[in-house]
């Protein structure tokens, strides 16, 4: 049987100085470049070859938000502004609040005119929507989370949408907020969403292990160490990026047959940004590499076989999940582990929506693995704390994925999958990011 060495009290450890001691990672922030600092460190202490690859982001800051009900009068509700969609400055807006369910375009007309818009649903063509309210100049727009008692989400918002369809200042509401405003009949509101964009430098950290025996075939076992705003990420994804860093430990010790590439991703949380930059570089660096030789097929991209993804980690009360894209036989292969080891998992084929299907985009297969737990649903608020995590769990899945990459990556005699995506998958990765609006990389 094989040995493992992964430690989940190690790897909680690095959960307490992520989420903890340097705290919330915003995309694109000098704390996000702290953290990197710090990860870089670490694997060089483990003697790893470090680098750390910068990418430019555009990214933003919320300067002050208020959501004030003004008719009936009801005080001000709590609010989470997106700061990338747009700023309706310092003065905010006023303006009459229209309840739709959802905003797709048969809600969409010129009643919304100058009005403020509240939703709970999401519409079936984000784009066709957009173009819609660039259209029709609603104020601002009032977003209500699904989930009833759980805090406002801080998400980013696009700043594409900014770009293509112009201002369109947007906030969240608790759910309970909103069912309070539906059943109260407000219908006038004052909105304060005044934001700063600008474009800065983020980072990704790369570390390798070179391989003893097949080192020209390269897998990339990587997390994002990136956060939303105001919140300190310790599943999403403190908890994957520290999965990585002892998988680094653990595999310098032990050795691989084939190159390791960690990688910690920066901006994951405002459109797979880092994931997307790597990806990106390698396809361009292999088309060029083509053209000079039209026999070239040892380009980076071609020898990087798979990627293993690690996002949303380390919950308590909770089960296993995986998701493949590529061949078939990956699917299997978790399944058939699960039950070797007793360790259950869910295994599905498709896009998680993570730096694993930036590489698949560019025909890298990956493997995405997660743990699904009740306090998933505080993920991107400020509930999203260690409180919520234990080392066990991370104790289990990093042993189970450890084994996994042991035989199947580190010690196998020959690498036991294709390097393929089905072209049902290559579809729903293009519709993937066609949503995105960046499409592919």
């Amino acid at each position: 049987m094989t040995k493992l060495l992964f430690d989940g009290e190690k790897a909680f450890k690095y959960i307490e100085k992520l989420a903890v001691d340097i705290g919330t990672r915003p995309s694109g922030s000098e704390a996000e470049k702290k953290a990197a600092d710090w990860i870089a460190s670490e694997f060089k202490a483990l003697g790893l070859k470090t680098s750390i690859e910068e990418f430019e982001v555009t990214t933003g800051r919320v300067v002050s938000q208020k959501l004030e009900v003004l008719e009936p009068k009801m005080g001000e509700i709590p609010c989470e502004v997106m700061p990338l969609f747009g700023s309706t400055g310092p003065e905010g807006v006023t303006g009459d609040l229209v309840y739709l369910e959802t905003y797709d375009e048969e809600y969409l007309t010129p009643d919304i005119e100058g009005k403020i818009i509240m939703t709970s649903g999401r519409p079936k063509d984000r784009k066709k929507s957009y173009r819609l309210l660039s259209k029709f100049k609603p104020l601002a727009m009032i977003f209500i989370e699904s989930s009833p008692r759980v805090l406002a989400k801080n998400l980013w918002g696009s700043h594409l949408v900014k770009e293509k369809y112009g201002e369109l200042p947007a906030l969240r509401i608790a759910f309970m907020d909103g069912r309070k405003l539906v059943q109260s009949g407000a219908s006038r509101v004052h909105v304060v969403a005044e934001t700063e964009s600008k474009t800065v430098n983020s980072q990704n950290v790369i570390a390798e292990i070179e391989g003893y025996e097949r080192p020209e075939e390269i897998i990339v076992v990587g997390g994002h160490y990136d956060t939303v705003l105001e919140v300190s990420g310790a599943g999403d994804n403190a908890g994957g990026t520290a999965i990585t860093m002892e998988l680094a430990r653990v595999f310098k010790e032990k050795g691989t047959k084939r190159t390791m590439k960690f990688a910690a991703w920066g901006c994951e949380e405002v459109g797979l940004l880092g994931s997307r930059d790597y990806a990106t570089k390698l396809r361009k660096a292999s088309e060029e590499a083509k053209k000079e030789n039209e026999d070239e097929d040892q380009t980076e991209l071609d020898r990087t076989v798979l990627c293993v993804n690690l996002d949303v980690h380390g919950g308590f009360l909770g089960t296993n999940s995986s998701r493949t894209l590529g061949p078939p036989e990956l699917k299997a292969s978790i399944m058939l582990l699960s039950k070797e080891t007793g360790t259950v998992f869910t295994v599905n084929e498709g896009v998680y929506s993570s730096d694993g299907t930036s590489l698949s985009a560019v025909g890298i297969p990956s493997v995405s693995f997660s743990r699904g737990t009740p306090s998933n649903t505080f993920m991107h608020s400020i509930e999203d704390d260690i409180s919520w995590l234990n080392p066990r769990a991370l104790h289990n899945q990093g042993r189970f994925i450890e084994e996994y990459l042991t035989r199947y990556v580190a010690e196998a005699a020959a690498f036991p999958f294709e390097k393929e995506i089905p072209d049902k998958q290559k579809k729903e990765i293009e519709d993937y990011f066609k949503r995105s609006l960046r499409g592919m990389p």
